[in-house]
């Protein structure tokens, strides 16, 4: 069966101009990849240019009660937006929110110990925030609604001290080893509430308190000029096992992608380390997607139900992503040969092209 290891964690992802490549356990003091010598066609370009082609985004899938939802932040240097996009489950109905944020410093901090993301709109507030030390994470939304969505509120509230909470990161190429793309992970089991308003087709609902699973990527990475990518994760409880993954294919495929992808497992707190993996879409986005590997350690197929498509335009840099709400079928298993079945089980996938 495919094996691959958790290496020994870097002090820094990039320590002069070097890349520390591979799969560390832990969360790192800080999700930086600046300052890598020559990233692109070799060329000494000042550090000052090539970082300004590293673009970070951040995603929190959640899955609690009757509901099933992305949280996602993109930094694009110049311009940063938020998107919250979820599903009822038991009805089918989407609600989906935006909101631009104008020029920072940063949107998406380094520092992974302790810091926050935040759409300061007044009608569209949307914050995820992690500190270690004091032991918790938490996502909090305030959206207001219009004619045709009602105003949506969400808390949710996790602790890193949980035996079921995984923290993991990876670095790998993008896609040649001149440059590297950095992804961290955690599985957080989340405690809160949600609550919708009132328009002139649904009366004012609110979930009370309940439990759910999580999982919360923050990626950083050097991009092409052109780039597209494609991304499934689920997050859930089947047969008392809490488990959650992630999996990534691109456009391009990247070096030694058999020991240095982003894919990965989490069954009550033990992460296994997938293979690359295939995904395809034979009769288009809109019908059934394969989800495949070579190592027989996935085999999943997904049914899309419900999207949301945006297309995000700044001067020279667009962006169109697709979240996609849907059903999964099919085995994934742990490094141990343990399967976990999935049978008409929620999950989301994600379908993005960027030009810079």
């Amino acid at each position: 069966m495919y094996s691959r290891e958790f290496a020994a964690a870097p002090e820094k992802i990039v320590h002069n101009g070097k890349i520390s490549f591979g799969a560390f356990e832990g969360c790192p003091e800080k999700l930086d990849i600046r300052g890598v010598r020559a990233p692109f066609v070799g060329m000494p370009f000042p550090t000052l240019v090539t970082n300004l082609r590293i673009q970070s985004s951040m995603m929190f899938l959640f899955n609690i009660g009757p509901y099933i939802g992305t949280v996602d932040f993109f930094d694009h240097k110049v311009f940063g937006f938020a998107d919250v996009v979820f599903w009822n489950k038991e009805t089918g109905r989407k609600y989906s929110y935006r909101s631009f944020m104008g020029p920072r410093r940063r949107f998406i901090p380094h520092n992974m110990k302790n810091g926050f993301c935040a759409s300061f709109h007044r009608n569209r507030y949307i914050r995820i925030s992690w500190d270690h030390e004091r032991d918790r994470l938490s996502m909090i939304f305030n959206l207001k609604g219009d004619s045709s969505r009602p105003s949506a509120n969400a808390a949710f509230l996790a602790h890193y001290s949980n035996p079921n909470n995984s923290e993991l990161y990876t670095v790998t190429p993008a896609p040649s080893k001149r440059r590297c793309c950095a992804n961290y992970i955690t599985t957080p089991f989340i405690h809160g509430s949600i609550s919708l308003g009132q328009t002139k087709r649904s009366e004012a609902s609110t979930m009370e308190d309940m439990d759910g699973t999580a999982l919360l990527s923050i990626n950083r990475s050097y991009f092409n000029f052109h780039s597209t990518s494609e991304f499934v994760a689920s997050a859930g409880e089947i047969d008392g096992k809490k488990f959650s993954f992630q999996i990534f294919t691109t456009q391009e495929n990247a070096v030694d992608s058999e020991n240095l992808n982003r894919n990965v497992l989490c069954v009550n707190g033990k992460t296994t380390l997938l293979p690359p993996v295939t995904i395809t879409h034979p009769f288009g986005l809109n019908k059934k997607w394969v989800i495949q590997d070579f190592e027989n350690m996935v085999d999943l197929t997904f049914v899309p139900a419900s999207d949301v498509q945006r297309d995000v335009s700044f001067f020279v840099i667009r962006t169109q992503l697709r979240t996609i709400y849907g059903t999964l079928e099919g085995v994934i298993k742990t490094k141990d040969g343990e399967s976990i079945v999935l049978h008409n089980f929620e999950g989301v996938a994600k379908n993005q092209l960027l030009r810079l």
